[in-house]
């Protein structure tokens, strides 16, 4: 599915779901995210190979949908929309009522370095919103890891609500606290 938002970002931006011959631009894309968010106070704790990783990557095409944005044909940001509640946000205090089929989780979200300030990201939640509506999902969740200040001032922009906080043990990893957040997709 190709998602176009009516007139409201250039021609040259584009969403289309990933298919497995997108796989290795999308492995590209995140081994460069991971590299740059290394360097910086602010990115989530994520470390190509762990999380993400192709096996992770692969998974969630089959289970979900990885949505690509491209400008101007170069691959700027991607999100992996996944059907049903994640197992690590079950039993928030959700506010928007919805039940495992209207739910929808976006995770692994990132926009590439080389596109970041050019609003990219508000274009990007858009079409996953859209997609999200277009599955006949009602309310879409995610988290910011606590103290990823930007991600959580973009996510708020957009319409997200914070939720409550939670720890979770991710292998390999670590303990993180997540900020959970939820958004109706209408």
């Amino acid at each position: 599915m190709t998602i176009q938002l009516n007139g409201a970002t250039p021609p040259a931006w584009q969403v289309r779901c990933a298919t497995k011959t997108d796989l290795p631009a999308i492995y590209q894309f995140y081994r460069e995210v991971c590299a740059a968010i290394s360097t910086t106070p602010y990115g989530p704790a994520w470390r190509w190979g762990v999380n993400p990783s192709e096996a992770i990557l692969q998974r969630d095409l089959r289970q979900g949908k990885l949505l690509l944005g491209y400008d101007h044909a170069r691959l700027a940001a991607v999100g992996v929309l996944l059907p049903g509640e994640d197992p690590d946000y079950r039993g928030a205090a959700w506010r928007l009522p919805a039940t495992g089929a209207e739910i929808g989780v976006l995770h692994l979200y990132a926009v590439h370095p080389d596109f970041r300030g050019r609003g990219i990201s508000t274009k990007m939640l858009r079409a996953i919103l859209a997609q999200a509506r277009a599955d006949g999902q009602t309310v879409l969740h995610l988290d910011a890891i606590k103290g990823n200040v930007p991600a959580e001032k973009l996510y708020t922009a957009v319409g997200f609500r914070f939720i409550e906080e939670r720890v979770v043990t991710v292998p390999r990893i670590g303990q993180l606290t997540l900020r959970l957040m939820e958004r109706s997709t209408r």
